[in-house]
């Protein structure tokens, strides 16, 4: 099922998905969004940040590097969609690798992220969902936009 937009009433192109601020919208019958992007660029810096001498000497700071450099590049944009159980398995799945990649198999990786502070990606979502409507709800213009169409 593709999309068709048609150039100057002459040329149509079909589309398969749409781009709009970082959100990568799907061609479906119902609305559906990609977090296909986002696993690439998070495996690409992952990989950046281990391929390093440094990082290697340290779980704790290729952990940090992880946090700090990697994650914002996958949860660009995700308070502003609403995310399938599928797409997160998929995001869980980049961390959980990362995971295995700096501290081996392990029995237990609940544990292993409790104690190294490693969130659920539903728990960062709802974390900057709340963030972002609290951002909202403390600005002046936002209650006057409202006010002014009540």
């Amino acid at each position: 099922m593709c999309a068709a937009l048609q150039l100057a009433g002459k040329d149509i192109l079909y589309v398969n998905a749409l781009k709009y601020l970082g959100v990568h919208v799907i061609v479906t019958k119902f609305l559906k969004f990609s977090v296909e992007h986002l696993r690439v660029k998070f495996y690409r810096t992952f990989n950046c940040i281990y391929s390093r001498p440094n990082s290697a000497n340290s779980e704790m700071i290729t952990v940090q590097l992880l946090k700090s450099y990697c994650l914002p590049f996958m949860l660009y944009a995700i308070e502003a969609v609403s995310l399938s159980s599928a797409n997160c398995r998929v995001l869980e799945n980049c961390i959980n690798r990362a995971l295995y990649k700096i501290f081996g198999p392990c029995d237990d990786l609940d544990f292993l992220r409790s104690c190294i502070g490693l969130d659920y990606v539903k728990v960062l979502r709802e974390r900057k969902y709340s963030r972002f409507i609290d951002g909202l709800t403390g600005d002046a213009r936002y209650f006057n936009l409202i006010l002014a169409h009540v």
